[in-house]
């Protein structure tokens, strides 16, 4: 323990930061500032610039914070909410003063113990403004298949089924739509209007979708990604998409020590239920980490196996034994480090540095592509 280091809990809101600052053998202090140029500036005044190390929770403030405050030259760690521990007392005595008091006694008990100190990765700025689009991307998927549903429950209600195939949003059934949205369908004008509205609103989803598009593939021809992107593009199941969801989402891969690290990062590890003599008792998966990269994995998975013979046959035995969820959860999963291993290969070529143009290029990556490997047995 640094018997010159400030240490610092910081309880963040969107107008105000309370902090709890105190060095080894001197009592704390505490204050409330404004979360805003000014108040951080007052933040920085009081407790110093010289050996500070600060902590707070991750919140929907973002890493704005972290940035500021790294710039004056202190050291920050931002804390995951999830794996923060909590008692009951602390439960039912929650103030902010106290809450960052907590943060306070973690951070101190790490520094003087080793405690675990619950800490998530900062991703650069650059990664982070890109995440936004794919996020964004997604959230318009899922929009626009809220409107789709709404559409089927309408005609679902009022009796009203497509006379041709059913199935898929195609242009002849699109246009059967349009032609109930009209005053010459013979529908109630309550009816017909909220149709044109969902339609309308559909429409306008799927512009944006088109538009997200354009620049996501933009997104992947940046030098950063461009590599990474086509040699994940390599496993059946992984489009544009799906590829950069996945490498935004993970950030670095070359953080990532294991396949072990892989799986938990993205929530698809089980979860573990051990007391005395009962031991290795697995349940569900721990969905921590970016649901979004599961839904898409999930997704991938469904598309690999109508395209796969042999991953079909390893899914099928898998699901005979375990089920379906177990069998489908054990291919995203399996999908996901065979998608970090093609990343890293291509990270640490370009680490070593370019031996021949031709193979440090993405698509040689891609055309290089091994399958998912051996199969396993267990999900």
């Amino acid at each position: 323990m640094n018997d010159n280091m400030t240490y610092v809990g910081l309880d963040v809101h969107d107008e105000t930061i309370v902090a709890v600052w105190r060095r080894p053998g001197f009592r704390p202090k505490e204050m409330v500032y404004s979360n805003d140029e000014k108040g951080i500036e007052r933040l920085v005044k009081d407790i110093g610039t010289k050996e500070i190390w600060a902590v707070y929770e991750t919140s929907g403030v973002g890493f704005v914070l972290w940035d500021t405050l790294t710039r004056f030259g202190w050291k920050v760690d931002v804390l995951a909410t999830t794996r923060l521990p909590q008692s009951v007392k602390s439960k039912k005595r929650k103030t902010d003063f106290e809450d960052a008091k907590r943060l306070l006694d973690l951070l101190m008990a790490h520094a003087v113990v080793g405690a675990e100190l619950p800490n998530v990765w900062v991703p650069p700025k650059s990664i982070r403004e890109d995440r936004q689009a794919v996020r964004h991307r997604l959230n318009l998927g899922d929009e626009a298949g809220r409107v789709r549903t709404k559409i089927k429950c309408l005609l679902k209600i009022h009796g009203l089924k497509y006379p041709g195939k059913a199935g898929s949003w195609t242009q002849k059934y699109m246009a059967w739509l349009r032609g109930l949205a009209t005053p010459e369908a013979g529908l109630a004008e309550s009816v017909w209007c909220v149709l044109a509205s969902h339609l309308r609103q559909l429409e306008m989803y799927e512009d944006e979708i088109k538009t997200l598009d354009g620049q996501l593939e933009r997104l992947s021809h940046v030098k950063t990604y461009e590599a990474q992107v086509a040699a994940v593009r390599a496993i059946k199941g992984f489009g544009l998409l799906t590829a950069l969801a996945f490498l935004l989402e993970l950030g670095d891969v070359a953080r990532f020590k294991n396949r072990g690290q892989v799986g938990s990062y993205v929530g698809l590890t089980p979860t573990s239920h051990e007391s005395g003599a009962q031991t290795d008792r697995k349940g569900h998966v721990t969905r921590m980490g970016p649901a979004g990269v599961r839904k898409v994995l999930n997704q991938a998975a469904w598309t690999y196996l109508r395209s796969n013979g042999c991953e079909r046959s390893w899914y099928e035995q898998l699901k005979y034994r375990r089920g379906t969820k177990r069998a489908i959860v054990a291919l995203m999963r399996r999908m996901a480090i065979t998608a970090w291993r093609l990343a890293s290969k291509v990270v640490k070529a370009g680490d070593a540095g370019p031996t021949n143009p031709a193979e440090q290029s993405g698509a040689a990556a891609a055309r290089r592509a091994p399958g998912l490997g051996a199969p396993r047995a267990s999900a």
